[in-house]
Order: structure tokens, then C-alpha cells, then sequence
């Protein structure tokens, strides 16, 4: 039910950034406001509105925001390994908040469908994992703060034996560990 929801809000979230990408007047930028029990949260700002969504009124309490720490995951092609593009400036958002928090830790999950061995699956989602990592090391992020493993084929999201299945199953999670 968790994963419905995600998915209605990434694509939402896709959606308002392809229209918002054909913007004349982009302001890029990344901010924090406090949340309730007194931490910081980074938000992602800038996709051609006050608040990067579409809500010109910029409310914080808007579901549509992206913000961290938050679980996130990251889907690839077929037999692929590379970062989509729509998902760098998510990411970005993540590597910000684990920047500015050396004691948050984050555990990339990488993970590929049921289609090759077993050992090739392994080793896709590896590398699937530490190229969403590359990402967030490069922000600068501290190696210490990330754990990378690879699930393969053996965590599905989805047991279904078509297209849709086999992509919701090429990912890697980005889940924070509680400390």
C-alpha cells in the first residue's frame, strides 16, 4: 500500500517537473525549516515555483514536497547500472541532508529482476547501489555514512512475470538506519 502511494507521488512528482523543466524563470536552490521535534529537514526548492511543486502558496505541510530523510528508491532500465536523470536532483536532496548530518546513516539497496543468474543479479544490483552512491559521495557525503548491499533477484517487489514487474524490481533502496 506504501509503495502505491510512493509511486502516485514520484509520478506526480515527474510529472510537474517536465512541465516546470519548460519554465523560463528556474530558481535552484535547496533550504531548511525545522520540523517539529526541533531538527533541521532539507527540502528541495526550485523547479520553477516558490516551492518547486506547483503551490505558489509554498505551504510546508504540502504532501507533494521532497524532503529528507526519507526513504526513496531509484529504478533503472533493463541490464542497466546508470542513474536515471530525473532521479540526480532527488538524490542530491539526499546527499544534502546527510551532508549536513554527520551522524545519519543511509543503506543502498541494490536489487535486479528476476531475469539472469543468480551471481549476475548480485552483481548488477551492486552496482546499481554504488552508483547511486557515487552520487551522494560526490555531494559529499562521508563513505562512513553509507552501506551498500545487494539483494539481487531475491527481494521482489512485485512476483509478477511482465514488463511492469521486472521494472518495479530493477531498483535500489535508499532507507536510513535508525540509530
Amino acid at each position: 500500500m506504501r509503495t502505491n502511494t510512493f509511486l502516485k507521488i514520484m509520478v506526480l512528482a515527474l510529472g510537474v517537473f517536465c512541465l516546470s523543466s519548460c519554465s523560463t524563470t528556474k530558481s535552484k536552490g535547496v533550504l531548511t525549516a525545522p520540523i517539529q521535534d526541533g531538527t533541521q529537514q532539507t527540502q528541495a526548492n526550485g523547479l520553477g515555483t516558490q516551492n518547486g511543486f506547483g503551490d505558489e502558496g509554498g505551504g510546508a505541510n504540502n504532501p507533494n514536497r521532497l524532503k529528507a530523510p526519507y526513504d526513496q528508491v531509484y529504478y533503472f532500465d533493463f541490464d542497466k547500472f546508470d542513474v536515471q536523470q530525473e532521479d540526480v536532483a532527488s538524490i542530491n536532496v539526499q546527499a544534502n541532508y546527510l551532508a549536513t548530518h554527520a551522524s545519519a546513516k543511509v543503506r543502498l539497496e541494490g536489487n535486479a529482476d528476476e531475469r539472469g543468474s543468480r551471481e549476475y543479479n548480485v552483481a548488477l544490483g551492486w552496482k546499481r547501489a554504488k552508483g547511486v552512491a557515487a552520487i551522494l559521495e560526490q555531494q559529499g557525503v562521508a563513505q562512513s555514512q553509507i552501506a551498500t548491499v545487494s539483494y539481487g533477484k531475491e527481494k521482489p517487489v512485485s512476483l509478477g512475470h511482465d514488463e511492469t514487474a521486472y521494472h518495479l524490481n530493477r531498483r535500489v533502496n535508499l532507507i536510513y538506519e535508525a540509530k
